[in-house]
């Protein structure tokens, strides 16, 4: 008797599934970033909303611990409850491994677990890299990816210190409690995330300059941007980095010394100033922090309510801004913004190629500059007139500076945030999201990228 040999099937529905997943999501790396993400956001929302996480007096909905969880693990700050409040010993410390990851990128702890494995790591994982940090090619992206490890730990490390000698001198904090708490702060001033254990912020400390420059320093130094620092810790001279280090560095003088300015004039010299009673240096000390945490951080040593309308506005700007690229901020960058300025100035004077530092721009990240600036005003946009639309009873300007902060990651809110109805925080939620993103990387998630075979006749068209 024959029998028929029977064919077995070497993939299964569910393995099909799996393996369709898995291909979707490497072959666009953006897909894979936002995947990434948000679900380092579900499980860190998951750990917060359990009892152990949380003080015995206090039941955080799920909705709230996953608002926190998408805050912390953007790097942004906002927060509908109280940290030290809600949360335990337990849930601060998910919270910081949340600021932590948000900061340096969940692909960047990813490689490391692999290396510290001895698993091999693939062209898939550079290129994931690569695009995490808008680089160029992904040569290099291991010893990048070292780099930060290694900046990240001692800068802390230093950061910590400098908070933990300050409190436990100036304020009588006991050893292990001043330590905790420098860990902490300097985790979340480095990774720009805004969070703090104290209720009123930072607000107690606006006069204390240790705390105060420290603070600053960590918070400038992780807006430069690992790529920054990678540059200057190899070449150490300002003639020999890259023209996007040039520019970052430049912009801790120009951004940081106008607004300062601006908001010195607006607060301190203005008779409708909330600092007209302050000297000049307790002033000082508070525009310049206010300045510098505005741009990607989300801490504050003032009362955003108290200050006038021009401040509001320039907290705005410059929130929008934000920092540098491959940073722990976020914003269209500083670079997105100069080669624009640049490029405006370059055609009102008639000339053919933008040029900066003695630099010829190329059209491509010209291109790209307009296309992050004009979608992410698109996106602050819609977002801002559905929460108009769904929060009736929460004043426009108050909205609008919630959506700008989630946006750039910043954090700061007029006192917006606990007044969210469920549709709000979802909105404010994805617009944190996208600000760690990016916009252009929520749009590739979609797009399907490629060049036209047809060319078209040229044609003027009326502008202006």
């Amino acid at each position: 008797m024959v029998f028929a040999k029977k064919r077995h099937r070497t993939h299964g529905p569910l393995l099909d599934f799996g393996s369709n997943v898995y291909h979707q999501l490497f072959d666009k790396p953006a897909r894979f970033i936002a995947f990434g993400f948000t679900l380092t956001i579900l499980i860190g929302g998951f750990l917060l909303w359990l009892p152990a996480s949380q003080n015995a007096e206090q039941d955080v909905s799920f909705l709230d611990c996953l608002f926190v969880a998408t805050s912390a693990g953007t790097v942004t700050g906002l927060s509908p409850v109280n940290i030290p409040e809600s949360f335990n010993l337990l849930g601060q410390i998910i919270l910081m491994f949340l600021i932590q990851i948000g900061g340096l990128g969940f692909m960047t702890v990813a490689l490391v677990m692999l290396s510290v494995t001895g698993r091999k790591i693939g062209i898939r994982q550079r290129i994931i890299i690569q695009e995490m940090f808008n680089l160029d090619s992904p040569g290099g992206t291991i010893r990048l990816v070292r780099h930060i490890i290694l900046s990240t730990l001692v800068l802390e490390f230093l950061g910590m210190t400098l908070i933990a000698l300050d409190l436990y001198i100036q304020y009588g904090y006991k050893g292990m409690k001043s330590i905790y708490y420098g860990l902490f702060h300097a985790v979340s001033a480095f990774n720009n995330a805004g969070f703090s254990l104290w209720g009123d912020n930072l607000i107690s400390f606006q006069q204390d300059t240790t705390f105060i420059l420290t603070i600053s320093a960590l918070l400038m130094i992780g807006g430069l941007g690992f790529t920054v620092l990678a540059d200057i810790t190899e070449n150490r001279r300002f003639k020999k980095i890259s023209l996007h280090s040039k520019l970052m560095l430049l912009s801790l003088l120009v951004i940081n010394g106008i607004g300062t300015v601006l908001m010195m004039g607006y607060e301190w010299l203005s008779h409708l100033g909330t600092l007209q009673d302050k000297t000049f240096f307790e002033a000082l000390h508070i525009t310049f922090f206010q300045v510098v945490t505005t741009r990607t951080a989300g801490f504050q040593t003032i009362d955003l309510t108290t200050m006038v309308p021009l401040s509001v506005g320039l907290m705005m700007v410059l929130m929008y801004i934000g920092a540098g690229s491959a940073s722990t901020g976020s914003g269209i960058k500083v670079t997105t913004a100069a080669v624009i300025l640049k490029n405006v100035w370059t055609y009102l004077r008639g000339q053919r190629e933008t040029v900066l530092m003695r630099r010829t721009v190329m059209p491509q990240a010209i291109q790209k500059a307009y296309a992050i600036a004009v979608f992410s005003l698109l996106f602050i946009a819609v977002v801002t007139t559905l929460l108009a639309l769904t929060q009736p009873n929460v004043s426009f300007i108050g909205l609008f500076f919630e959506t700008v902060s989630a946006f750039g990651t910043v954090g700061l809110s007029l006192n917006v945030t606990p007044e969210l109805n469920s549709i709000g925080k979802g909105l404010i939620m994805f617009m944190m999201l996208l600000g760690r993103v990016g916009s252009l990387t929520i749009l590739f998630m979609f797009a399907t990228q490629h060049d036209r075979a047809i060319r078209y006749p040229k044609e003027n068209m009326l502008i202006g």
